[in-house]
């Protein structure tokens, strides 16, 4: 317990210290971040470069007790029209951004899936700390003893400040670079090898997900938060029985020809 209260304390000390010194805190948001739309019938892929998450260690946080804050992550969504399955990846990217500041190379990525998605305009962006979203952590998570609104391996919501209904992440799955244990076992669904870079499969029925990535060290939660790259890509490839269907109408398409042909 008192380790803990160090470790929080800590963090919430050094944030306090850096802000001046970090660009501005974002609320959730998918400008940029929008892998687009795919039917699920056919194969497809998008990627989206050039993206920076801020810390070493967002992802990972939100696998403890006391939930991680999404201002340390990024989001991405996009939409299925039909079911499929879904190959995410991350990797790390360095990069210069168009007002010449540089963004490193070096995350460990970690990213988890939600069916859902945040408060998108003309409503207001959903964060960490607006009314309701405290509300909400203290209600599940007890008063007080929450860092933020983000879980990595359940169900969560947020919302904004205009007391709107809340946004609500039904979990999916997880990912992510290398393999961690920080006191409480190895958390479920590493790699096996932080070489900077993760990808998962993942079965999904129609409709809008989200996707949260971040860090993997979960012990640079005490140190200042860097800005470090990430590409991202979402492949999309159609369920088997699609396929099926696909080539049995081309081949009742090739018969219905031939036989005309013929005639």
């Amino acid at each position: 317990m008192k380790e803990t209260f160090v470790k929080s304390t800590l963090k919430y000390a050094l944030l306090l210290a850096g802000l001046t010194s970090l660009p501005a805190m974002a609320h959730i948001g998918y400008g940029g971040r929008d892998f687009g739309s795919f039917t699920g019938t056919s194969a497809a892929s998008s990627t989206i470069t050039n993206q920076a998450v801020t810390g070493l260690h967002g992802w990972i946080d939100g696998t403890d007790a006391d939930w991680g804050d999404s201002h340390r992550l990024r989001a991405y969504r996009f939409h299925l029209d039909n079911d499929a399955d879904v190959k995410i990846a991350f990797q790390e990217q360095a990069y210069v951004t168009p007002a010449g500041a540089s963004v490193a190379a070096g995350i460990l990525p970690g990213f988890s899936v939600y069916r859902g998605l945040a408060h998108v305009a003309p409503f207001a962006a959903d964060y960490d700390f607006s009314t309701g979203s405290v509300a909400i952590r203290d209600a599940v998570g007890g008063v007080g003893l929450t860092e933020g609104s983000f879980r990595s391996l359940t169900d969560w919501s947020i919302t904004n400040d205009n007391n709107d209904p809340a946004s609500a992440f039904t979990y999916v799955g997880h990912a992510y670079d290398g393999s961690v244990d920080y006191g409480t076992g190895v958390i479920a669904g590493g790699d096996g090898l932080a070489d900077h870079s993760v990808s998962g499969v993942f079965h999904l029925t129609a409709g809008d997900y989200s996707i949260f990535v971040g860090g993997t060290d979960y012990f640079s939660s005490t140190t200042p938060f860097p800005s470090l790259g990430v590409t991202g890509v979402v492949s999309v490839v159609p369920e088997p029985e699609t396929y099926a269907m696909l080539l049995a109408g081309l081949g009742l398409i090739g018969f219905s020809a031939s036989r005309r042909r013929k005639l």
